[in-house]
């Protein structure tokens, strides 16, 4: 293959580029082209091959931290006559876009023959192609039905489907993100699950925090992960009293059943045999929800007044929101002073946040910030005003 001089971005190509990072849509690469002959000049201001002889089929991208990598396939198969390449150029178009543009371009440094294919197809190849393109950039790329056939490496890459970005080689490169996948020496792709990390350039043999990309590692993993969630659930219940089929069933205990692999709770404790979960079984997932939805229904009060200096001092509250009601007389308004301690929350009413900042003095409409110490539960007076009326604090506000 002819060698080629570096790429450039024609002004056609940097317009999609910035309608791009507009968020006008993804870039989609449609294909790449060869041609006999070759412009001069300002080649930023080209728009088209000056002589195209073949379209070639773009089979893969993906963005390297700024550089798109594209994969063409390269075949004489539909070639009839010789041609010199003395000119190639990159065709793109933003999503939903009718019409393609030149992308980017340029010339041999040497040009070099193209075979015809009146032998038959005795050309056939791979290449890469490196180009400039934005790290922001969502880009995809347009494949024509029928027209390509895969490489090893595009399969592992692309057409196993893994939600991961495939970024590039491990070789060559002083950084790794997290949750990308590498290419290793060894032809494999690899997750990186050490998070955004440096790496040693020089080597491309993966470490252990990088994760082979296979089926067969899925699912060990995800058997060794189900092992593990079980000796997990057993020390979050702190119990695991047996498994189905059950001689005797307690209740109050926990079951295992491994046909479906769920933990069932006894509701009913059990004299006989039992060998799957009857009515007087509760799976464990509904049990638990069962009692967070009767909690939501629960009403708890305790009235703090007695031993204070206030008319009232009252809380409050149902599932996790809480109610608190303050009345300072106004005899003891007029005494309270900046970080005086108005109350303490009681453990079981401790709020999740108190965004309250004012106390209302009525009939007169004054305001006094208040600060809440959430290692204490206390809180506390924070601009205090001169008043001679009751104060009060009337409020909602999520539990802790």
């Amino acid at each position: 293959m002819a060698e080629f001089n570096s790429h450039i971005i024609t002004n056609a190509g940097r317009n999609l580029l910035a309608r791009a990072l507009a968020g006008e849509g993804k870039v989609i690469f449609t294909k790449a082209a060869f041609g006999d002959q070759k412009h001069s000049g300002n080649l930023r201001e080209v728009t088209e091959l000056k002589n195209k002889k073949l379209d070639l089929n773009v089979m893969n991208i993906r963005n390297d931290n700024g550089t798109a990598v594209l994969t063409v396939q390269i075949s004489n198969e539909n070639v009839e006559q010789s041609f010199q390449t003395e000119e190639f150029g990159v065709y793109a178009k933003i999503e939903g876009d009718i019409t393609e543009i030149l992308y980017s371009y340029t010339t041999a440094v040497s040009a070099d023959t193209f075979p015809n294919n009146r032998l038959g197809k005795t050309y056939e190849s791979i290449q890469d192609i490196y180009m400039a393109i934005s790290s922001d950039i969502e880009a995809e790329i347009y494949v024509r039905d029928g027209v390509i056939y895969l490489t090893r490496d595009i399969a592992n890459q692309v057409y196993t489907e893994t939600g991961l970005t495939a970024v590039g080689t491990l070789k060559g490169r002083n950084n790794l993100e997290a949750d990308k996948q590498y290419l290793a020496d060894n032809g494999h792709w690899y997750k990186n699950i050490g998070g955004n990390r440096t790496w040693e350039a020089t080597s491309g043999t993966p470490d252990e925090q990088l994760i082979p990309i296979t089926w067969k590692y899925l699912y060990e993993s995800l058997n060794n992960k189900e092992n593990q969630l079980i000796q997990n659930l057993n020390g979050i219940l702190g119990q695991n009293n047996g498994e189905f089929p059950i001689e005797q069933a307690v209740a109050g205990n926990v079951y295992y059943f491994p046909r479906n692999q769920k933990y069932y709770y006894c509701l009913k404790s059990q004299t006989s045999r039992v060998s799957v979960p009857n009515a007087d079984f509760e799976e464990l997932s509904i049990y638990q929800n069962r009692k967070k939805l009767e909690n939501l229904s629960k009403y708890d009060f305790v009235d703090k007044t007695a031993g204070t200096r206030y008319t009232s001092l009252q809380f409050e509250k149902i599932g996790n929101v809480g109610h608190v009601f303050l009345d300072i007389p106004s005899g003891v308004s007029n005494t309270l002073n900046n970080e005086a301690l108005l109350f303490t929350f009681p453990k079981e009413f401790k709020p999740k946040s108190f965004n309250l900042k004012v106390l209302v003095s009525y009939p007169n409409g004054q305001t006094a910030r208040t600060r809440y110490d959430e290692n204490t539960r206390n809180l506390y007076i924070l601009s205090p005003i001169q008043v001679v009326e009751s104060m009060y604090l009337d409020t909602f506000y999520f539990l802790d």
